[in-house]
C-alpha cells in the first residue's frame, strides 16, 4: 500500500496536469469504490466542476472542485486502497483493465484503476477530519509527537501507524524511522524521553523528504502494472532499473547486514504485520 511519499510524489505529478480543467464527464465503473455516495450522487456532484488544485493529507489525496460562477471549493476525496493507481491519458486511449472512476477532462481523462477495489472516491469528509497531523505538516512538532504518544501503552510502531495521531506512516517507513533514530519498535511510545523523540522527529522528516526527493527525480509509470514496493509502487518508465531493496535500511532485509552495525537485521510479527529491526541497534531504553 503507497504511503506518505508514494502519494506526495503522486499529488506532485498530477497537479500541473489537472489543475484549470474542467469535469466534463464522470463514469462509475466500480460502485464498490464509490462510497457512501451513490454514482449517480457523485456524477451530479462534481460534473461541470473545475479543478482548482490537488491536495494531501497523510495516505489520502483530494481534488479542490469548485462549481462554476463560484469560488467555494470542496474536495473530492481518493484513498488508493492496496493497488490503486491513479493517472492521466488521452481520451480517446483504451481504458485499462480494472478500471474504477473516470472523469473526463476534454481531451485528457483522469483515470482511477484499482484491481482489488479496496479504493474509495467519495465528496464525504470524515475519513480526512479523523485523520490526526500530517506527517510532514509544520504543525507537527516534537511537542505534537509527544502528545500522540501520551498515556499509552501501544508499541511505539503500532502508535506511528495510527492514522488518527499521526497520518501517513505506514508499516514500511515506521520500520525505517525507527531504525534511523535507534528507537526499539516494541518499546511503549510513552517511554519514550525527550532526547529519543526529538531524534525520532528528525527521523520522520528526514525519512519521508528523502523519499519524495528520490520520487521525484525519477520517471515513474504512473499507469504501469510493474509490482513493486516504495516509490518505485508506480513502476519504473523508459526501462530504469528498479531499486527497491537498496533503498531501505531495514524494511524488507531480513538476515542482511545493518547498515549502522553490520548486525542482522530481524524480522518479527508485531498487530500482524511484519516488523524490521536491528537488534544491536534498536534496544530498549
Amino acid at each position: 500500500m503507497p504511503e506518505l511519499p508514494e502519494v506526495e510524489v503522486l499529488r506532485c505529478n498530477l497537479e500541473p496536469l489537472l489543475v484549470g480543467k474542467r469535469i466534463s464527464d464522470f463514469q462509475v465503473l466500480k460502485p464498490r469504490v464509490v462510497r457512501p455516495e451513490s454514482p449517480q450522487q457523485l456524477e451530479d456532484g462534481v460534473t461541470g466542476c473545475s479543478i482548482k488544485g490537488v491536495g494531501r493529507k497523510g495516505k489520502f489525496l483530494w481534488l479542490d472542485l469548485a462549481k462554476a460562477r463560484s469560488r467555494a471549493t470542496f474536495p473530492l476525496t481518493i484513498h488508493l486502497g492496496m493497488t490503486g493507481r491513479l493517472f492521466v491519458q488521452d481520451s480517446g486511449d483504451p481504458l485499462p483493465v480494472h478500471t474504477a472512476v473516470v472523469l473526463g477532462l476534454g481531451r485528457k481523462r483522469l483515470v482511477f484503476r484499482d484491481p482489488r477495489s479496496f479504493g474509495r472516491v467519495t465528496l464525504e469528509t470524515d475519513s480526512l477530519n479523523q485523520l490526526g497531523l500530517d506527517a510532514l505538516s509544520v504543525d507537527f512538532t516534537v511537542d505534537q509527537l509527544g502528545a500522540a504518544f501520551a498515556r499509552t501503552i501501544q508499541a511505539v510502531k503500532v502508535r506511528l501507524m495510527d492514522q488518527r495521531h499521526i497520518a501517513g506512516l505506514g508499516n514500511i517507513y515506521a520500520c525505517e524511522v525507527l531504525h534511523r533514530a535507534r528507537v526499539s519498535p516494541f518499546v511503549a511510545a510513552s517511554e519514550l524521553r525527550l532526547a529519543k523523540l526529538k531524534l525520532l522527529h528528525q527521523a520522520i522528516h528526514a525519512t519521508l523528504g528523502r523519499q519524495i526527493e528520490l520520487g521525484l527525480k525519477l520517471k515513474l509509470d504512473f499507469a504501469g502494472e510493474g509490482k513493486s514496493d516504495g516509490l518505485f509502487y508506480f513502476g519504473s518508465a523508459s526501462g530504469q532499473a528498479p531499486q527497491s531493496r537498496e533503498r531501505f535500511r531495514v524494511y524488507g532485509r531480513e538476515g542482511e547486514a545493518c547498515p549502522t552495525c553490520g548486525s542482522k537485521i530481524v524480522r518479527a510479527e508485531q498487530s500482524k504485520r511484519g516488523t524490521f529491526f536491528c537488534p544491536q541497534c534498536q534496544q530498549s531504553e
